[in-house]
């Protein structure tokens, strides 16, 4: 059998609410770089000087890691992600100002009450069309106050079109993971193949490559102007072929 056939995946959901709900999708990320996080995340706090006890919301939160942060940070949190085996783990950091929560980001039914919308780490443009994007977006800016601040991370799209065809294997907790990195159709996709327990598994992550013209035209027909466009966690200046990130400051107007 070919090392990328298709050997596992529930093919009735879309891949990320199939993915991000396994346990071995928190397997391969374990060793994501927390203190990098947090620099980042200090780095905005300082930037935006977020004045203590504003509300975020954090928009794909995965487990928590960060809305928790920012809690102890002095500021009113609420965390919601698709993964239900996720925010499950997330609750028990729950506290009088920080609450998690399943939802969709096409349907998150938040009143505009938070000050600030974070989607950090290449939380977007998972979906098969402009108009989910846009969808997207819109339920952003709903949850977020007149002149509310949108704070978007994504991948840097040119440097990545620059990165064809690349193979690794990793090792974590005993899983060998077979990863493969192709772009296609406009989209980076990663192949991820493992056995456990003499089981074949396979997932697929597909992320459209959107670049800042592309984020530009979404913004402007959701009804966000563009503050600042950063390259890096430092929030040093973007270059399209060289900055590792595309993150936004966008303002509801």
């Amino acid at each position: 059998m070919p090392l990328f056939a298709t050997q596992f995946m529930n093919n009735n959901k879309e891949w990320f609410a199939d993915w991000f709900d396994s346990p071995y999708y928190h397997i391969l990320y374990k060793n994501r770089d927390l203190t990098e996080a947090e620099l980042f995340l200090n780095n905005i706090i300082s930037a935006l000087k977020i004045p203590e006890g504003s509300t975020i919301v954090d928009l794909a939160c995965g487990k928590g890691r960060h809305s928790v942060f920012l809690n102890n940070a002095g500021f009113n949190l609420k965390g919601v992600d698709l993964s239900a085996n996720s925010i499950d783990f997330a609750k028990q950091f729950e506290n009088e100002n920080l609450h998690f929560e399943v939802a969709d980001l096409r349907n998150l039914c938040i009143d505009p009450v938070f000050d600030y919308a974070f989607n950090l780490f290449t939380s977007f443009g998972y979906f098969k069309s402009d108009e989910e994007n846009q969808l997207v977006l819109n339920q952003f800016r709903h949850c977020l106050k007149p002149n509310g601040i949108l704070l978007l991370d994504f991948l840097n799209a040119e440097k990545v079109k620059l990165q064809q065809n690349i193979t690794e294997t990793k090792t974590i907790e005993g899983v060998t993971f077979n990863l493969k990195k192709v772009i296609e159709n406009q989209k980076v996709i990663k192949q991820i193949a493992f056995d456990v327990d003499n089981k074949n598994y396979y997932f697929q992550e597909e992320v459209q490559l959107l670049t800042l013209s592309d984020f530009e035209k979404l913004f402007e027909q959701t009804g966000f102007k563009i503050l600042n466009v950063f390259g890096n966690y430092h929030l040093q200046n973007y270059e399209a072929n060289t900055s590792d990130r595309l993150i936004f400051l966008a303002q509801k107007v």
